[in-house]
This record gives C-alpha cells, sequence and structure tokens, in this order.
C-alpha cells in the first residue's frame, strides 16, 4: 500500500488491531511504520479517544514523497518464495546488460555547455529565484494568482526549494547547492543519452484532480520502458546556542531553540513502472559525484529487470485470475444446488395444492346440481374451465420444467449438475 494509505490506517485504529487485519505482527507494522517516517498515535491516544477527547494528530511529514510501503511476510514459505525472486532479480541486475551499457562511459562534469535542455532551462530558472523572491515579497501573497508560473518562485521547505511544478527537473535543494545539483543531472544525463535513453519533461492531464503518479515527472525512456528521475536534498535540525535562542525569543515568544535547515543528505532516485524496478542512491555530494558511472550502469539494468518483473506480476494476476474464477465456479455451483432444494419444496407445496384443488373441484361439480338455474349450469361450467386450464398448466409440473431447462444449450450443463455425471445429456 501508499504510504499515505498506512498514515491513515495507522490514526484510524489501534495498531494491534490493524496488525492483524494485515496479517503481520505489531512489531513488524511499528518497523514498517518508522522506515517510511510515517507517524503513529503516542500512548494513551486511543483512551483519550474514547473518553471523549479529541488529541490532536501527528500530520504526515514530506506527504509528498508516497511510496509503496512493504510489509514482512509471517508465512515461512511466502517468504522464501520472495527470497528466490530477489535472488533472480539481483541475478538479472548484475548479469543481463544491454550492449549499449558496456559502451557508455559516464563522469562528473561541470560542464553544463551541452547540458540536456531541461538541465539548461532549469539553470536559467535557477538564476532568477533570487530576483523572484525579492520581487513576491514586494507584491505580497495577494499578487500570487496575478502572477504567471514562470514568474513564480517555487515553493520554499525548510531552505529547499522545488523546481518541478515550474516545468523544470524533479529537484528539491537549497540555492547553494543548486549549482552542483545541475551539474549532476547534466552528467547523468549525457550518459543516460549516450546509451540510447531518452529524457523527457511528463506534464499533468489538465481539467481533474491528479495524484503525484499522474502528476509531472521527469522520464528516461529505453525500449518502450519508463522510468522516473528525482533528486532531494534532506533537511536537519540546527539547535541555537543561548544567545541566539534568546535573540529569537526577543522577537517571538514561541521560538523553537532549533532551526530546521538544508542537510547534507543527498538522494537520487530512478522509480520504474513496476514497483520494484527502483534504485536509490544517496550521500553527500562527494559520495553522489563517485556513483555517477554506476547510476547510469545501473539505470540501463534497471530495463530487463523491469521487463521481467512485469511478466511475473502479470503471470502472478492471470494466477489469480484464475483461482478467483475457480472459486466462484464453487460458489455458483453451491448457490445453485441450494436454489434447487427450494425449487423442490416449492414443487411439493404446488403439488399439494394441486391435489386440493382437483378434489374441491369434484366436489364443487357434485354441488352444481343443486344450485338454482341459471348457477348449476354456470357453475359446472367454471369447473370445466378451471380443471382444463389446471391441465394445461400445472404448477408444480411448471416449477420442474424450469428446474430442468437452462436459458441456452451454450449453457448447459447448468451450474447445480454433479460433475461425476457428466453433461452429455442435452435434452
Amino acid at each position: 500500500m501508499k504510504r499515505s494509505a498506512l498514515y491513515a490506517m495507522v490514526w484510524a485504529k489501534p495498531m494491534t488491531q490493524l496488525a492483524a487485519e494485515l496479517g503481520i505482527s505489531d512489531v513488524g507494522l511499528a518497523k514498517a511504520c518508522r522506515r517510511h517516517a510515517v507517524p503513529a498515535p503516542p500512548r494513551g491516544y486511543w483512551a483519550k479517544l474514547k473518553a471523549g477527547q479529541k488529541p490532536p494528530q501527528t500530520p504526515l511529514p514530506t506527504p509528498e514523497l508516497d511510496v509503496v510501503v512493504q510489509f514482512a511476510q509471517s508465512d515461512p514459505a511466502e517468504r522464501e518464495r520472495q527470497r528466490i525472486m530477489e535472488r533472480k532479480r539481483t541475478e538479472v541486475l548484475n548479469a543481463v546488460a544491454t550492449p549499449t551499457v558496456t559502451r557508455v562511459v559516464a563522469q562528473f562534469s561541470v560542464q553544463l555547455d551541452d547540458a540536456h535542455p531541461l538541465v539548461k532551462a532549469s539553470q536559467r530558472y535557477c538564476e532568477r529565484i533570487p530576483r523572484l523572491i525579492e520581487q513576491y515579497k514586494r507584491r505580497g501573497v495577494h499578487a500570487w494568482s496575478l502572477t504567471k508560473q514562470e514568474d513564480r518562485p517555487p515553493s520554499d521547505s525548510y531552505g529547499r526549494y522545488s523546481l518541478l511544478h515550474h516545468g523544470l527537473l524533479d529537484i528539491t535543494a537549497s540555492l547553494d547547492l543548486m549549482p552542483w545539483v545541475l551539474q549532476f543531472h547534466a552528467s547523468i544525463f549525457r550518459g543516460l543519452v549516450a546509451g540510447g535513453m531518452a529524457i523527457a519533461r511528463r506534464e499533468a492531464p489538465t481539467g481533474r484532480p491528479i495524484s503525484r503518479s499522474e502528476g509531472p515527472a521527469i522520464e528516461a525512456r529505453f525500449k518502450g520502458e519508463i522510468f522516473t528521475i528525482q533528486f532531494s536534498q534532506g533537511y536537519r535540525r540546527a539547535y541555537l546556542d543561548a544567545d541566539e535562542l534568546a535573540k529569537k525569543r526577543k522577537e517571538s515568544s514561541w521560538a523553537r531553540e532549533y532551526e530546521t535547515q538544508p542537510s547534507e543528505k543527498l538522494t537520487f532516485t530512478i522509480s520504474g513502472s513496476e514497483y520494484r524496478a527502483k534504485k536509490t542512491w544517496q550521500g553527500t555530494q562527494e559520495k553522489l559525484q563517485d556513483q555517477v558511472e554506476d547510476i547510469v550502469r545501473t539505470a540501463f539494468q534497471l530495463v530487463p529487470l523491469q521487463m521481467e518483473m512485469r511478466e511475473e506480476r502479470e503471470a502472478a494476476a492471470a494466477i489469480a485470475k484464475r483461482e478467483e474464477e475457480a472459486r466462484a465456479l464453487v460458489r455458483r455451483q453451491n448457490e445453485a444446488k441450494a436454489e434447487q432444494l427450494k425449487q423442490a419444496f416449492l414443487m411439493v407445496d404446488a403439488d399439494e395444492r394441486t391435489r386440493r384443488l382437483k378434489d374441491f373441484l369434484l366436489r364443487l361439480e357434485e354441488l352444481a346440481d343443486e344450485l338454482q338455474p341459471p348457477y348449476d349450469e354456470r357453475a359446472k361450467v367454471w369447473v370445466k374451465v378451471v380443471r382444463k386450464e389446471l391441465d394445461a398448466r400445472n404448477p408444480m409440473e411448471e416449477i420442474l420444467q424450469r428446474c430442468l431447462s437452462v436459458p441456452s444449450w451454450s449453457k448447459w450443463p447448468p451450474d447445480w449438475w454433479p460433475a461425476e455425471s457428466g453433461g452429455q445429456t442435452m435434452e
């Protein structure tokens, strides 16, 4: 499930109850929450809620990072199957490489003269950001809707600026780091394009709300496979010394004892359409800079891996569909057999009523001779009509005929027909 869905479920019911419904341990659920930075209700939250109080709910940090959360399987057989599949994928990632990969030579370069158009466009916009910020401060918030998108400053999150929604690269970083980030992307894109990949921006559909998976993104396309590329800079708490804190609290009594600032932790991600065809690199500038060639090579290796994973998923979906169809057939057969019992009881009732009606008609026929004219003759005619209609449309026989027939020959044998009896009798 998605990270946002897990967050909603964790705050909807206690962890032990949710873990049981998901088929995992509460310890495993808690680990998954910590691993994906999903805040959980503190001790005493549910008791306060039950007592009628409204304790605050911790917001989900960085909700835009709505990644897929994987849970540890408690079934040993399933865990072994996952290990085998993971080992197979690793073999593919390490051994299956197209000839193109072996010819690609990628290295970090500070040059942007021949950079990809998206990098150049991002560079031009980054040079304007300080001026756009100043203009926005002077005009005020009310001027936002009156300003063209390309003339708006990017959104600010703890000193980091996101460029994606301005028609540029999918980057979240501080202004100080931005020149290096552009050099890093230019180096990566050179290697990918040299190997035959196409780098393009995917625009969001217009006219309706969208999720992040449908929104704008930077895509790398190769042999029909598509991967998205993202870069983000982390953030950290920088605690103030006593003098700085005192100064801050003179300006504002609710000032915190720390400031949130961009950190040195950088994350570069290539994600495929298959949820596990993904690779993430993390570290400092120096570490990522040394991994440019590895990033480019891995990007090409993810292509056959994604193809294999899609085949696995489609095969698993086909098996699941066949199993569901088999279960649905069993359900239909059981329902059809139970329906035959109901119809049998209806036939018993109809047969009993038919016998009673025949006896009644005999008595009424005898009584007709004692009636005054013209009622004696009318009674005999009425009995004759009812008896003739009963012979033509016996309710019990109608129900039996309905049970022993099907809407068309193509549906023979009916769902209630026993397998051991075969399906050869069609009359």
